[in-house]
């Protein structure tokens, strides 16, 4: 390597401070250019001004691989415990479970006051349990909220509303899942930290329940906000599927598309009894819906 120290050194300045760019730049190895510098400096050969660099801020790249492995870890834990997350009613007696469809409380479209009144119905009634599949609010976010400028609610009585009515079901609430109007949202979900007090579970987009009662009796609920799969035919072709290719679960149940139906089928390998089950929205006035011309195959805002 035919170059002196001095412009051996300034050819590494030039590079970035890189040993690899540096070598390549004069045709040798890298650990040649770093030993010549490194006693180059030590025989007092480094320039006259000396810069003291700010230490690197970055975690040191052991520590970020550490902390790696322990987020997946603790990811990993969590996935595997939602799979099936078990539910115990302590209620002697027979039980029922009225499943709520999309609620859109801040929606002036929406029968709040049914709404309200099967809530109180849960309330009142011994062994009778309540759940979500989702859309909580409207919640229009992006170019979506110029909707607001037609409502008469405001962004903030939305999530009042929705505060409410959660915490008033608090304690006989099994699930809330998070539709795609919640999902809107993002990491600063508020329904997240609405539910943080509850007893019950508020999953995204899905949650798969496995209920245990008093008698050992056991049974699944596979619920989603929607599941995959549309027809002309069958309302309730989403959950009908899931259960017949996926999961074989006792209820797969669903909302989302404001519209209701119900499949019973048998499976051939367990011979348990199943249940799909498209629940239709207390969005009774839909203006969408009319642009669109959906049919109207809504019987009921929720059942049980």
């Amino acid at each position: 390597m035919n170059i002196s120290n001095e412009e051996l050194y300034a050819l590494y300045l030039e590079n970035g401070r890189m040993y690899t760019t540096t070598a390549a730049a004069v045709g040798c190895d890298e650990s040649t250019v770093r030993r010549r510098l490194t006693k180059w400096k030590a025989d007092g050969g480094s320039p006259e001004v000396v810069v003291q660099h700010p230490s690197n801020p970055d975690v040191p790249i052991a520590e970020l691989i550490e902390f790696k492995k322990r987020r997946f870890a603790r990811k990993k834990t969590h996935e595997d415990e939602r799979k099936l997350i078990k539910c115990t009613i302590k209620c002697e007696g027979p039980i029922g479970i009225l499943h709520f469809g999309d609620p859109h409380l801040d929606n002036d479209g929406t029968d709040i006051a049914l709404y309200e009144q099967h809530c109180q119905l849960v309330l009142q009634t011994k062994g009778l349990y309540a759940a979500n599949v989702g859309d909580v609010t409207d919640n229009w976010v992006g170019r979506l909220a110029r909707l607001y400028a037609d409502s008469s609610t405001t962004e903030h009585d939305a999530w009042r509303l929705a505060e409410y009515f959660m915490n008033l079901l608090s304690g006989k609430l099994i699930y809330l899942i998070g539709g795609n109007h919640d999902a809107w949202s993002g990491n600063k979900d508020p329904l997240k930290w609405i539910m943080r007090s509850s007893s019950a579970t508020y999953q995204p987009s899905e949650a798969r329940i496995e209920v245990h009662l008093p008698n050992k009796t056991t049974f699944r609920i596979n619920a989603r906000h929607d599941f995959a799969g549309s027809s002309q035919y069958n309302p309730a072709h989403g959950p009908t599927k899931a259960l017949q290719f996926g999961t074989r679960d006792h209820i797969a149940i669903c909302g989302h598309k404001h519209k209701s139906g119900h499949s019973e089928i048998k499976c051939p390998q367990t011979g348990i009894n199943m249940q799909a089950v498209q629940v239709g929205s207390y969005k009774m006035i839909d203006r969408f819906a009319r642009d669109h011309g959906f049919r109207d195959q809504h019987l009921s805002p929720c059942c049980v």
